[in-house]
């Protein structure tokens, strides 16, 4: 997933650029982290820096790995969502070369923004539409939500290569089925990861999600005052 440098024209790069800056200004405003988020924000970061490492070539040079964005998101909500996901991408462009400076718009895009937002907004849709109360239906929007995110942000990758040609080797038929097909397998891993995280936490640390802008919604985890007056 990770662009390197070299690899899109500018007719990409400054675009991505522009919508990543705007989303940039509205996450630092509008991001809410309590002091009992801070350390799982801190840890959920460092386990998807080092999740991002592992990963391996596909097409043209570029990899499929596990994101993290939908678990980072669901928990923090999607603004520190975005800012956790830059801090990785930036330390791992300066420190291991693992996505280029100039590719670093269209990578947050990629899977700061489409990779977070999305499956906040599918998990917040879902939660309106169908009232999520039992563990099953929850566990299953949340492996959905993390799968759908995982795909469309290969998609938008696979699409910023294949606009870039002649700098980027293949075009849109190449580029855009081969960053689909290998997240398709890896999304299912994003989904099964975030599936245990938040469960996990579901079990053991309620509290942590009650303070989520996004997970805080499921009448589970609302007060139980708060519930009784929604029915």
């Amino acid at each position: 997933m990770h662009i390197p440098d070299g690899f899109l024209t500018l007719y990409v790069i400054i675009p991505t650029f522009i919508i990543t800056i705007i989303f940039w200004g509205i996450s630092i405003k509008k991001a809410k982290i309590t002091e009992q988020q801070v350390p799982i924000m801190g840890l959920l970061t460092a386990l998807f820096f080092a999740a991002m490492m592992m990963n391996y070539p596909i097409v043209g040079g570029t990899t499929a790995h596990l994101l993290g964005g939908a678990t980072i998101g669901l928990i923090l909500g999607p603004f520190a969502g975005c800012l956790s996901i830059t801090v990785i991408l930036v330390l791992q462009a300066f420190l291991f070369g693992d996505g280029g400076l100039t590719a670093l718009g269209a990578n947050v895009f990629n899977m700061g923004i489409i990779g977070v937002f999305i499956p906040c907004i599918i998990f917040l849709v879902a939660n309106k539409a169908f009232k999520l109360k039992s563990t099953t239906s929850i566990f299953a929007t949340i492996f959905i939500s993390a799968f759908v995110g995982d795909i469309l942000a290969a998609i938008s990758a696979g699409t910023e290569l294949g606009l870039s040609q002649p700098v980027f080797t293949y075009g849109l038929s190449v580029a855009v089925p081969a960053m689909a097909i290998n997240h398709s397998v890896i999304g299912v891993a994003e989904g099964i990861v975030t599936v245990i995280i938040i469960g996990t936490l579901l079990k053991l640390r309620p509290d942590i999600l009650q303070k989520s802008p996004i997970l805080s919604k499921l009448s589970m985890l609302k007060p139980k005052e708060t519930a009784m007056e929604e029915q």
